[in-house]
């Protein structure tokens, strides 16, 4: 009898012990992502702005940025950032690929988030609809923004192949092929690559676009920083472009 006693009071006091201390790691967890999801709604002051843009001036920047997200679930807060950044460090195009589909699927949700975080002097173009549009006349900050996914890349080859094979002449050269791909590709092949994920892994990426593209690994974007960002672009910047020589 006493030793059941024993047990019952060993476990109730373990029990209290181990739910304070789900408490105390949920409740600190919480104030953690609120303190960093603050710091990412703005970009850094214009005194530690000024330094970067000094530090920018310096570094080659690639024209396009293509992030491959891997198994991670899109946070659009992430990904808004992500935009943002582009815009204040003169990168003009920005893809987001998604195999799984999902931030294709929510995409209104995603453009909605960065409507809310957007400055209304800059411009945005998504390019995922063929009804992309351009302000007439504008002048300040812009960047192109396309959504891929594993059916995008299967389907230009399926629409390609079915095009060439109606018109007169059928040119199938690999010169030819490479540029109407290209073309339905719409933006220009990208210079980085940011891989998602404890390895490396390019998830059925569009294959004819990334023959000079440079992938760098980053294990998450989840609460990504701005100086994590530009961690990215310096790495970028330190990589020897060999151009298949």
């Amino acid at each position: 009898m006493w030793s059941i006693n024993f047990y019952r009071a060993f476990y109730l006091v373990f029990h209290c012990a181990y739910t304070i201390f789900e408490y105390i790691h949920t409740a600190l967890k919480y104030i953690n992502h609120k303190i960093v999801d603050f710091g990412h709604e703005f970009l850094p002051t214009t005194e530690k702005n000024n330094c970067i843009q000094n530090q920018l001036n310096k570094i080659r920047t690639p024209v396009h940025l293509t992030v491959l997200l891997g198994h991670e679930e899109p946070c659009y807060k992430d990904l808004v950032n992500l935009i943002l950044w582009c815009m204040a460090t003169r990168i003009s195009f920005i893809s987001f690929y998604d195999h799984k589909g999902i931030l294709k699927k929510n995409e209104q949700e995603f453009q909605y988030e960065l409507d809310q975080r957007n400055l209304k002097e800059d411009h945005v173009i998504w390019h995922s609809h063929s009804d992309s549009t351009y302000k007439n006349g504008f002048i300040g900050k812009k960047i192109h923004v396309k959504i891929i996914t594993e059916e995008d890349g299967r389907n230009s080859v399926v629409n390609l192949t079915k095009n060439l094979s109606l018109t007169k002449n059928r040119d199938f050269s690999l010169d030819n092929i490479s540029e109407s791909l290209r073309k339905q590709f719409e933006f220009p092949n990208p210079d980085l690559g940011l891989v998602c994920g404890e390895t490396f892994n390019l998830y059925n990426y569009p294959p004819w676009q990334i023959s000079v593209t440079e992938f760098l690994t980053i294990k998450s974007l989840r609460n990504i920083t701005f100086s994590s960002f530009i961690e990215q672009l310096v790495r970028y910047s330190k990589c020897e472009q060999r151009l298949g020589k």
